[in-house]
Formats: structure tokens, C-alpha cells, sequence
């Protein structure tokens, strides 16, 4: 990556307000964004008044010249730019640099000879670190360079390691983060007649969905959402999002899913084209299992049909809700929650709603009398105790 810094002292932040510790900062490089967007790919603000550009793919020097025109336009003439692979040495150039206007182009490998004669203040110590590399000697960024890490890191610390690297050329700044992949879409546009039937759509929609499931396997990544943009006769689009019951990248589990979709899809209009857009993504996850597991080679089989049943029959999944009610066949509540809701390790004491009153014996009365037919047995009478008759059961009775 080569970065190009730019640099102009009408852009350096205020002295602060009388009274307060607050710097207020020029807002000219604000007004100055949209148009070095018209330049730049990337554009980004810095500390200092410092504006840094991507100049990745691109001729370092003659987009740095475009930007410089930039300022130009703009009744900016005390600018400096510079461009350099290690941004220490951009902003360097750009801030002290020699001269007071124009471009400074860093060759590839000389950052280090370039950095030499610069005093070690470019490089913004701390007071009591420049103190210390004063009382030793150390006026310039070559002088400190010379030293080895180990003696600068025994004797100042991590500051000065950190230091010691920057006056090596030697930066590892984020200045700019990794651009995102745009996430994988397709689509399809016809002319010469209109379809009202989605489920006609099949075939095309199983080419798109077959070239975006490719090509999130080549990247390691499952789908979590898919939108199909239906592109009508009217000049109208009827957008429906398709979300499974997890994040996958097999063209037959999307397929699956998208057929039931269309069973329940009415579209206003006649279809003239149709796209399919993936909304989100999520990494490719395999739980490890044990292969002595005589479950573990079902366990694949067993996810594929849970996973069709809820893109089915939507959140069949329910976790008990329990309360104290004394009677037991309404003390338990069967809520629907969502899987990965479901799934999370709850304790039992957090599913358990308190009641409203103690559990305890009442007397239950209807509200009119009602009559009861009651039947009765006449029991025979125990044998009593003063018989001494030796007989049966029959004989006694």
C-alpha cells in the first residue's frame, strides 16, 4: 500500500479558547472531503490538520498532484504533500519536510536514509522520554536508529521501542482497514415476455442461487439471508427476504427453502427480471466431534432435519414456563421461542414466574345447591369379639 499525506498549516487546529483546554480544529479539510473524494478512492482525516489518501493500485505521484490541484481550487497554496509506503514516513515529509510547497515522493527502501537527519521531536516523544534522549545524546532520528532494541527497551521503556521502530521506518498503522468483499448477488433480465407465476421462476432462480452458493463455498462463508428482487412489468420491484433456520451454503437446503416461498408469493404484476441478493453471511462452522461416538454419525442427518422441519413449520421449538398454581396441570406454560433462544443454557429458577398467592386448601361452594342422588350398601357388622363359636366366616355372620 502506498499512502499519500497532505499537509497545509491553514488547516492546523486553533490555539485553545481563553479559559478552557479545549483545541478547536479548523473544519477547512471538512469542506475539503467531497471534492478529494472526487480524486481519492479513500480519503481519511487525521490528527494535526493531516489529510491521508489510498493511492493503492494507483500512480502515487499523480494522484497526489490531482489532490494538491484540489487545494488549489480551493485558494489553498501553502500545501505539502508526500508519498511513501510506511506512513511514518508520509507525515514526516508532508509536516517537516524541506521546502514549503509541492510534492515529496519517497523512494521504495529509502525511508530509513530519508528519516536520518529529521530531529527525534517528528516523531512527537513524550517530555520526560525527549528529556531523557537529550541527556544521552540522541538528537536524530539516525542517532536513535544505530541503537539496538534491547538497550532502548531496558533503559526507556515501551515509548521508546515503539520509538525506536518509527525512527527505523518501521510503522505498523492501521491507517486504512481492509476494504469489505461485497457480498455475492445474481441476476437475470428478459424482454420478450412476463411471467405471473412464481413458481415458473424455478429454474432461473436455481442458476442464480447455483452461482451464489459457489461462490460463497470458495470463500468459507454461509449465507444467513437471501432477498429475491422481482423486477415487474410496471416498472415496480417486490422484494421477500428468505431466512433459514440457519446459516448454510448448500444450494439444495436454499432451493428447499425457496420453493416453500413461492407456494405463498403473489406478485401484482408480470416478472421481467429477478435477483438474488445475499444480505448477510456468517463464517463455515463445524462442531468437532468424537468419531467413538456411535451418535455422532447421525448427528449431521439429525441438524439437516431439524433445520427442515422449523424452515417448514416455522419456530416449533417451545421451553417450559412454570408457576406455583396448586393445581399441576396448570402450573406449566409451554412458550414458542426462537432456536437459538431455546438453545441458550437458562437456569430453572429463571423460567419459573412467583405466583400471585401462596398455594393453600379452600372451600369450594357452587353457587345454587344442587341435589345428589347418593346410593348406599349395607355393611355387615364385625364378628364380635365374646364368640368363641369354631366356625367359618359364613357360620359367625
Amino acid at each position: 500500500m502506498t499512502f499519500v499525506c497532505l499537509w497545509t498549516p491553514a488547516a492546523a487546529p486553533y490555539p485553545p479558547a481563553i479559559g478552557t483546554d479545549i483545541t478547536r480544529e479548523n473544519d477547512l479539510l471538512q469542506r475539503l472531503v467531497p471534492s478529494l473524494l472526487g480524486v481519492a478512492p479513500r480519503v481519511m482525516l487525521g490528527a494535526n490538520g493531516i489529510v491521508w489518501a489510498d493511492a493503492r493500485g494507483m500512480s502515487a505521484e499523480s494522484l497526489a498532484g490531482s489532490l494538491l490541484d484540489v487545494f488549489y481550487e480551493k485558494e489553498v497554496k501553502k500545501v505539502r504533500a508526500a508519498t511513501s509506503i510506511t506512513p511514518i514516513c508520509a507525515e514526516v515529509a508532508a509536516r517537516h519536510g524541506y521546502g514549503k510547497t509541492g510534492l515529496v515522493a519517497i523512494a521504495p527502501g529509502s525511508e530509513r536514509e530519508y528519516l536520518a537527519p529529521f530531529p527525534v521531536g517528528v516523531l512527537e516523544p513524550s517530555l520526560f522520554l525527549s528529556t531523557l534522549l537529550d541527556g544521552i545524546g540522541v538528537e536524530s532520528c539516525g542517532d536513535l536508529a544505530r541503537l539496538d532494541l534491547e538497550s532502548v527497551e531496558v533503559r526507556f521503556g515501551g515509548e521508546g521501542a515503539r520509538l525506536w521502530r518509527l525512527s527505523r521506518a518501521d510503522d505498523s498503522r492501521r491507517i486504512f482497514a481492509s476494504m469489505p468483499r461485497a457480498l455475492p448477488a445474481a441476476s437475470l433480465d428478459w424482454v420478450e415476455y412476463t411471467l405471473k407465476d412464481p413458481e415458473r421462476l424455478v429454474f432461473i432462480i436455481n442458476a442464480l442461487v447455483g452461482n451464489i452458493t459457489t461462490d460463497l463455498k470458495s470463500r468459507g462463508q454461509c449465507a444467513r439471508e437471501m432477498t429475491m428482487i422481482f423486477s415487474l412489468a410496471n416498472r415496480e420491484t417486490f422484494e421477500h427476504l428468505v431466512r433459514p433456520a440457519r446459516s448454510t451454503a448448500s444450494h439444495k437446503a436454499w432451493m428447499r427453502l425457496i420453493r416453500s416461498h413461492l407456494e405463498r408469493i403473489t406478485l401484482p404484476d408480470g416478472v421481467v427480471g429477478i435477483t438474488i441478493r445475499v444480505e448477510s453471511v456468517t463464517g463455515e462452522v463445524e462442531r468437532q466431534g468424537d468419531i467413538f461416538d456411535r451418535g455422532f454419525a447421525t448427528a449431521n442427518a439429525a441438524e439437516e432435519t431439524i433445520a427442515q422441519l422449523l424452515d417448514d413449520q416455522g419456530a416449533v421449538v417451545v421451553t417450559p414456563r412454570n408457576t406455583q398454581h396448586p393445581l399441576i396441570d396448570r402450573r406449566t406454560e409451554w412458550i414458542s421461542q426462537e432456536p437459538a433462544q431455546a438453545s441458550a443454557r437458562i437456569q430453572l429458577r429463571e423460567r419459573v414466574v412467583k405466583a400471585t398467592a401462596a398455594p393453600s386448601l379452600t372451600l369450594q361452594l357452587l353457587p345454587e345447591p344442587r341435589r345428589i342422588a347418593v346410593t348406599t350398601k349395607r355393611r355387615l357388622p364385625p364378628c364380635r369379639a365374646s364368640c368363641t363359636r369354631k366356625s367359618s366366616v359364613s357360620q359367625c355372620r
